[in-house]
């Protein structure tokens, strides 16, 4: 067959048929090698009459070769002078040139074999390949281990070893160099070591020997079964890494990000970068496109990528040194790069920041860092600050992600934007998860994606947890039940209006771009306990549609330096990307006269206070304090928010009001005295306890609710506030009330 028909043929073969001829032809240069070897070592056995008996004894034909041992050049001389192993020379190089001319030719064709293609990504020398070949071999052809054993002269040892393979692959002919063979075998030595490619991407692994005092020469010599499925023309990722790998999907980077895609991309394609990789860290807070810019990047690139799993892996304790080679060798293999997100590890965890520590320092691959801080390395780093996004660029994404649709919420999608702080990976999410709401709530394919359903979506992505910090609150309560004089409903509806035209002012009106800081809505409900300010957050949180938590202060406040701002940024950073509603309850606990400073305790209660109100102002969403004791608080402080709401203790028309509403519709309360109700003088929270307190009595009786049920139900919330019952209030059901 000329070149030409054997290129037509390659032309016509898949990759895998022409990758297992190019292995058979491998494996008869190998055959031939061996069958060299085997004439030489009979040359060798015919002088001595005890062959047969050998791993019985050791011969004195053994011994006497054994002490006088090996002579290259006579090795070398038998294959050049012996006319049958001058007839295997010859076809030795016969099949070399076959291999080199087919090599080309499936170069040429684009069908580069798998072990060269293993030669060309892990730097490979020529004897390394071959060893790799030689321990393929017998798990492609089982009785090549036969042949193994005879040639290394024990019949137990049917596997590759270091010995063999510096037998059958290193030149022993006589070299013009000054100590060249000598040089040849030693870096074919050194080819065993354990940071030499083969073993430390565990191509190959050196195995203990049957007894523990086997010579490393003589230990066997194992193919890793990644390796023998690659070579077969299977490459799978190796299942002891895939549950550390997490496939990132596609993203939407924002176009000022894509212009960092871009540079990124230019300067490691550009002929001034020479690897090895740096680690590439981008830096900013979470969700601000760096998984973005991290796989639009990996993508030009013509690599995958995968985010790392490292609390799993820094579960695995000792074998972490060995995940590591693992990830390096199939980064390799398959092209991968991989991103490690520090955002939200604990940075108190020092076994988790050990191993981050050493995947940094040592994983040998392209490895993106995404975190809020620079990393500290000793490794080359290429630092890239990821900026956050704007409301534009937010709003340009949106309109990406919703792609035919946008155009049906026009405006919605603009007060989302100053609503919810959601990067590329979270609108792609919410995206997701709106279409799948729409899809619940009609059954047919064509269904028209909904404000409300893309709201919803933003609400439940932007879910957030602080443990003992915060209190989710289910708003239960509308403007239709909330009774308070009319100039502070008039209030609170003006809190809820900046809330929810916000994107018309800043956005549309451009007072934006006149404000670096002040954007946020912040007020103080001040006022006796039960007037109403827990339920008056409810009422915005209903109106507006957002979620709503009460945080403590009392709790949050801690007696150790520095761990009050700790707790408090804990809150805000957890609820910053939802915009939810903050409701801060007992806010005189941290809140009071302490401006003039007497000593450090009251110096570092300024700077609780302050660092409070910089995160109140710097927050996109509604916060809101919550005192019983305005009087405590400072003016100082008072003048940094921007609404103060009274809530007045109600007067005798407001609890008339009250008691009318309290009970719903389905409750059968009738004949109730209303006006004798009014004049008890306590404010809505009470009469709530007691209008429940009285419906139980009620029920347990089998009765409607009445009167007398609730004059109960009141001398029992009296006594609990320490409250007297006095004839002036409860009239002629004073005795009845225990007067």
């Amino acid at each position: 067959m000329t070149a030409e028909e054997k290129r037509r043929k390659i032309g016509d073969e898949s990759w895998q048929g022409a990758n297992q001829a190019w292995l058979a032809v491998q494996m008869q240069r190998l055959r031939l090698l061996l069958q060299r070897r085997v004439l030489w070592l009979r040359h060798q056995w015919e002088h001595d009459p005890l062959q047969n008996y050998q791993g019985m004894l050791i011969t004195d034909a053994q011994a006497d070769r054994l002490m006088a041992g090996d002579d290259p050049q006579a090795e070398a001389r038998f294959y050049r002078e012996e006319k049958n192993a001058a007839a295997i020379r010859r076809s030795i190089a016969a099949v070399d040139r076959e291999l080199g001319g087919l090599t080309e030719a499936l170069i040429e064709a684009g069908k580069l074999p798998a072990l060269e293609g293993l030669v060309h990504l892990f730097g490979l020398t020529p004897f390394e390949r071959n060893v790799l070949l030689l321990c393929f071999t017998p798990e492609w052809d089982p009785r090549f281990e036969q042949l193994y054993a005879y040639v290394q002269d024990e019949v137990t040892r049917k596997y590759a070893t270091p010995h063999l393979a510096l037998t059958l692959f290193v030149d022993l002919a006589p070299s013009p160099e000054p100590g060249g063979v000598e040089e040849d075998l030693a870096a074919a030595r050194n080819s065993f070591l354990p940071e030499a490619p083969l073993r430390r991407f565990r191509l190959v692994t050196l195995e203990p020997g049957l007894f523990s005092a086997t010579a490393s020469a003589a230990r066997p010599l194992r193919l890793d079964e990644r390796i023998a499925d690659y070579l077969r023309g299977i490459n799978r990722p190796d299942e002891r890494i895939a549950d550390l790998l997490r496939p990132m999907p596609p993203a939407l980077p924002a176009p000022v990000h894509q212009d960092l895609v871009d540079r990124l991309t230019g300067f490691f394609e550009s002929e001034a970068f020479q690897g090895p990789w740096p680690v590439l860290n981008l830096i900013g807070p979470s969700d601000v496109g760096k998984r973005a810019v991290a796989r639009e990047l990996c993508d030009g690139l013509g690599l995958e990528i995968y985010g790392l799993d490292v609390k799993r892996l820094a579960a695995d304790g000792h074998e972490v040194q060995e995940t590591m080679r693992l990830l390096e060798r199939e980064a390799l293999l398959s092209q991968f790069s991989f991103y490690l997100d520090t955002n939200e590890l604990d940075p108190n965890d020092k076994a988790l920041r050990d191993v981050i520590s050493g995947l940094i320092e040592r994983l040998g691959v392209f490895l993106i860092v995404g975190g809020r801080q620079g990393c500290q390395t000793e490794r080359e780093i290429l630092a890239v600050h990821v900026s956050k996004l704007d409301a534009r660029a937010q709003n340009l994404l949106w309109h990406k992600a919703l792609t035919d649709l946008s155009h049906a919420l026009n405006g919605h999608i603009d007060a989302i934007v100053q609503q919810f702080d959601f990067g590329p990976h979270a609108i792609s999410q919410v995206v997701a998860a709106a279409k799948n709401r729409a899809r619940l709530r009609v059954a047919h394919e064509d269904v028209r994606l909904t404000s409300e359903d893309l709201w919803e979506a933003c609400r439940e992505q932007a879910g957030w947890h602080l443990n003992e910090l915060a209190q989710p609150i289910i708003p239960c309560y509308t403007w239709e039940d909330i009774i308070l004089p009319e100039d502070v409903l008039r209030q609170l509806r003006e809190i809820a209006a900046q809330a929810a035209d916000r994107h018309i002012v800043y956005e549309v009106w451009g007072f934006g771009r006149k404000l670096s800081r002040g954007r946020s809505i912040n007020a103080l409900f001040s006022g006796p306990s039960g007037t109403g300010k827990t339920m008056a957050a409810e009422v915005l949180a209903d109106h507006l549609k957002l979620d709503l938590y009460r945080i403590d202060l009392a709790g949050v406040v801690s007696k150790y330096i520095g761990e009050t701002e700790k707790n408090l940024g804990k809150v805000f950073d957890a609820a910053e990307q939802s915009g939810a509603i903050l409701f801060f309850d007992e806010a005189d606990a941290l809140f009071g006269k302490r401006t003039e400073v007497k000593d450090s305790h009251d110096r570092y209660a300024n700077i609780e206070v302050n660092y409070l109100l910089q995160r109140m102002e710097d927050y996109r969403g509604l916060a809101i304090l919550a005192t019983n004791r305005k009087s405590l608080l400072d003016q100082a402080f008072l003048r940094r928010l921007r609404f103060l709401v009274d809530f007045p203790f109600p007067d005798v028309g407001s609890r008339r009001r009250i008691w009318q509403k309290v009970f719903p519709a389905e409750a059968p309360a009738n004949g109730i005295d209303y006006d004798q109700l009014a004049r008890l003088e306590i404010p809505g929270g009470n009469i709530r306890n007691i209008a429940l307190s009285a419906a139980f009595l009620a029920a347990g009786e089998g009765l409607e609710i009445g009167t007398a049920h609730i004059i109960h139900a009141t001398r029992r919330e009296y006594a609990k506030i320490d409250k007297l019952v006095t004839e002036g209030e409860f009239g002629p059901y004073y005795h009845q009330a225990g007067g």
